[in-house]
């Protein structure tokens, strides 16, 4: 029989090994709220910024962006907050706080994700609520609340951002590259997905899968298709940088039949693109006419000028295509 001698010293090692590890975690932070930007960012009494991990919100533009922006002030602004951390990664390249944020015991990340304002989208390695959120955003979409209402309830796949390269100063924005994540509760397979703009670009995706709540990012600069060192999908595509127009666009994906099942109105001027600010609350980003049965997309000659009683909004051009509308020649 051993004795408690053998079996402490069995133990110490491991135990030391799981104190080493505990002492790499950041250490959780209260801080005060002083500003919301927007559905997944605040503001701290230091002036740095705090970006919510583990989910994303709607941009501005989009729609529910709004909505987001003022669940997450009711919840945050001026009020005392927890930041608990990933390990010990505290912030992001832009020095960004990355945090899961608590006000009490509720964890606002969650919260987001419950009331149907925010998806669920991790990056790097497995982290330690991801389940929670995947479990939350599995519950708004059964009640089709938020962007799960009407057709979001049978959306899989979503684009999220459109980066552009600057080619007068490569060196400082990298190159362009696209993000587009897994909104399902599946793994999703890309395999014949087309990414596309306004200029007859097309890439097609080859044999690769995205997790639940992952994403893989279309890049003109990596040679060939990876998987960083944060564990990150990586596709590329040579014409990525010319696909992109500096004045801005719409990216679209399609799936492998063609239909296009996400647009992404991107803005310009060398700036991280996000979607152009071109509607009202609640309203999707496509305009169709009523009276001549055209639809328009951000960007497109004649997107503001239709008239406000002939309006009806569409979220994707598949979704407008089914009303019997055609899409605007330019």
């Amino acid at each position: 029989m051993r004795s408690l001698t053998d079996l402490s010293r069995r133990l110490a090692l491991p135990l030391f090994i799981v104190l080493a590890f505990a002492s790499l975690a950041a250490a959780d932070q209260k801080v005060r709220v002083v500003e919301v930007i927007d559905g997944d960012t605040a503001v701290i009494e230091d002036g740095r910024k705090v970006r919510y991990l583990g989910i994303n919100t709607p941009e501005r533009g989009e729609p529910l962006y709004q909505k987001a922006k003022d669940l997450n002030r009711a919840l945050v602004l001026g009020r005392k907050v927890r930041l608990e951390f990933e390990g010990d990664r505290e912030s992001d390249a832009y020095g960004r706080l990355l945090a899961y944020v608590y006000v009490g015991d509720q964890m606002v990340n969650a919260r987001l994700v419950r009331e149907g304002v925010a998806h669920a989208l991790f990056i790097g390695p497995e982290g330690k609520h991801d389940s929670l959120l995947l479990k939350n955003q599995a519950e708004a979409r059964q009640r089709g609340i938020g962007i799960w209402a009407g057709s979001g309830r049978t959306r899989i796949l979503k684009i999220t951002s459109v980066h552009l390269a600057d080619p007068a100063a490569p060196e400082r924005r990298g190159s362009s590259h696209v993000r587009i994540v897994n909104l399902s509760e599946k793994t999703a397979q890309l395999a014949g997905h087309t990414l596309s703009d306004d200029k007859g670009h097309r890439y097609i995706f080859p044999d690769v899968s995205i997790e639940p709540g992952y994403s893989v990012i279309v890049s003109g600069r990596s040679r060939e298709d990876t998987r960083d060192g944060r564990g990150q999908a990586v596709v590329y595509w040579s014409e990525q940088d010319s696909a992109w127009k500096q004045e801005g666009g719409v990216s679209r994906l399609a799936d492998r039949t063609g239909t296009i099942i996400d647009t992404f109105p991107y803005q310009g001027n060398h700036r991280n693109a996000v979607p152009a600010d071109t509607q009202k609350e609640g309203q999707g980003k496509i305009i169709g006419n009523k009276s001549s049965r055209v639809y328009h997309l951000p960007g497109q000659a004649n997107y503001e000028h239709v008239k406000e009683k002939n309006r009806v909004y569409f979220d994707t051009e598949e979704e407008a295509i089914r009303a019997g509308y055609r899409r605007a020649k330019r």
